[in-house]
């Protein structure tokens, strides 16, 4: 469960010509994880993500771990970690460091780029339990824009949404660390919506992506803030048993 929402977190896309001017401070920002099923309708997990400006580079960070009552069922521990260039928000580095029950999974692609084309060099580690430790590497290619389930996130944050039409789409690539997938935004306009009793106008936007190189035939959904800083509000993404809602717990500077 939590697998799936930090992916639908953190998916965006890329596209130079709709840029938003986005200078982003140090930051620190809170969600809550809500899975929805029948009656059932209780926080799950929370997560923070953190940024950090370093030079010409930013840190970021997505830790994420589930409540106590969820600790008994199923305990999870991410942590997806990034090193992006401030111009572009292209990644240079990304690591995805996951315990997940018993299971201990650890992901680190070094980016490499010739004119539009990336190559994703992915070294892997796969633990279970007490077992021995299997490690295996993986070379991705694509063709820009492509990114990974953090860097894309900053993307996100910085479109020109009213620059754009309604109904328009984005495509980019995702590196999962194993695969080349496709993401595709649909920008939807502004709606108002209500989280712990605050209401927020925001951007509004539909994706759906490929798994495997296959399309999963869902669709998420992702509500923007509009003002300075594009924090994004609210997520929502479907389960095979009931669905899942991130949402934002903060105030905007």
């Amino acid at each position: 469960m939590l697998r799936k929402l930090l992916l639908t977190l953190f998916i965006g896309c890329a596209c130079a010509s709709t840029a938003y001017s986005l200078d982003l401070p140090d930051e620190d920002l809170p969600y809550v994880i809500l899975y929805k099923w029948g009656l059932i309708n209780k926080d799950a997990a929370s997560a923070t993500l953190s940024l950090r400006s370093d030079g010409d580079s930013y840190h970021t960070q997505l830790s994420a771990r589930t409540l106590p009552w969820a600790d008994k069922v199923f305990r999870v521990r991410d942590t997806l970690q990034a090193t992006i260039r401030k111009e572009g928000c292209l990644p240079q580095i990304y690591r995805k460091i996951t315990h997940e029950g018993e299971t201990y999974n650890r992901d680190i692609v070094r980016y490499s780029r010739n004119g539009n084309e990336v190559t994703g060099h992915a070294s892997r580690l796969r633990r279970k339990g007490d077992g021995p430790e299997v490690r295996f590497d993986t070379t991705l290619y694509a063709t820009e824009p492509t990114l990974d389930m953090l860097s894309i996130f900053y993307f996100l944050r910085q479109f020109d949404y009213p620059a754009m039409k309604n109904g328009t789409q984005i495509h980019a690539n995702l590196f999962s660390g194993k695969n080349v997938e496709q993401i595709t935004v649909t920008y939807r306009g502004v709606q108002t919506i209500k989280i712990n009793r605050r209401k927020w106008e925001a951007f509004y936007l539909t994706f759906s992506f490929t798994h495997k190189g296959k399309s999963t035939g869902e669709t998420m959904y992702t509500w923007i803030s509009t003002d300075a800083q594009r924090v994004p509000l609210k997520v929502e993404g479907k389960l095979p048993l009931g669905k899942v809602q991130a949402y934002y717990t903060g105030d905007p500077k």
